[in-house]
């Protein structure tokens, strides 16, 4: 290992142990409803954020090492997606021949510029006029009404490597937070007489989850590319699937947090293909 290499992998475990320290003294609180539009936009973590350089890191060289290690604390801690989405200069937004007869976007609204992610790329719009919607997902996601923007910019690829990176950092943390969970109660949990972990089935369930899990995190950590990410979201889902057989109907419900870590791999699921084939045909170096 030579002494630049050295120096740029203590970096990166300094950015991130930052990050880490942030996102546990800015927690983002639960801001979902099956019967309202939800927004877990945390001013204080983006100011935090902001002050200690994370939407800077995009144009560093080392972005892809650096954000897919940091972007994991995000997703374990919950945080709001936007944050990861800004990375790109603009929100995201998918249009009407991804989704139906309508264009959607996550966290943006009248008045905003997003990249609207569509079967032939992605184009950048402004949003004249919005309507929040229910979503199974605080990312106060709205129809929105758009037209081309009057200043057209190329997509940068080194931004779209760096979305890429965290994102698929985000993904992998949503897996392990769920897992935290999920073995955490196993150990608590008697059943027969002995930890519900003790149990060979369960254990099984967790090794497969761990697995998973681990892989997740070290594709985070290897400059991830547009096919990962794809896969990405498949991989955090079956993990989900398998910490709430474990809970059972404790991670169903509101008051426990299995299930945000659940319905954001869920939205996240539904958003992230379209979008990295959008972004991909789109980069400017593409």
């Amino acid at each position: 290992m030579t002494t630049e290499t050295a120096t740029v992998e203590a970096d990166i475990l300094d950015f991130v142990a930052t990050v880490r320290k942030i996102c546990e003294s800015a927690p983002t609180a639960d801001q979902w409803s099956p019967t309202v539009p939800g927004d877990d936009r945390n001013t204080l973590l983006r100011t935090r954020l902001t002050d200690v350089g994370w939407f800077d890191v995009a144009a560093e060289p080392y972005a892809a090492d650096i954000l897919g290690a940091a972007g994991f604390e995000l997703g374990r801690a919950l945080a709001s997606v936007d944050l990861v989405d800004d990375l790109l200069g603009h929100g995201i937004a998918l249009g009407a021949g991804v989704v139906g007869d309508i264009d959607l976007a996550r966290y943006r609204g009248a008045g905003d510029t997003v990249w609207l992610c569509g079967t032939a790329g992605a184009e950048l719009v402004d949003i004249s006029a919005s309507e929040p919607v229910r979503y199974i997902d605080a990312q106060a996601v709205a129809i929105i009404t758009a037209a081309p923007a009057a200043a057209q910019t190329g997509l940068p690829g080194p931004a779209v490597d760096a979305w890429i990176a965290a994102m698929t950092g985000y993904i992998a943390g949503l897996a392990a937070g769920a897992l935290e969970l999920a073995g955490r109660h196993a150990q608590q949990r008697m059943a027969f007489g002995r930890p519900l972990s003790d149990l060979d089935a369960v254990a099984k369930k967790i090794a497969d989850c761990v697995t998973a899990s681990e892989g997740l995190q070290m594709a985070a950590r290897r400059r991830p590319d547009a096919f990962v990410l794809q896969q990405a979201p498949v991989a955090a889902f079956r993990v989900m699937r398998a910490c709430h057989q474990i809970l059972g109907g404790l991670g169903f419900t509101l008051e426990y947090p299995l299930q945000r870590y659940s319905r954001r791999v869920e939205a996240l699921r539904a958003w992230t293909p379209a979008v990295v084939t959008a972004l991909a045909a789109s980069r400017a170096d593409g």
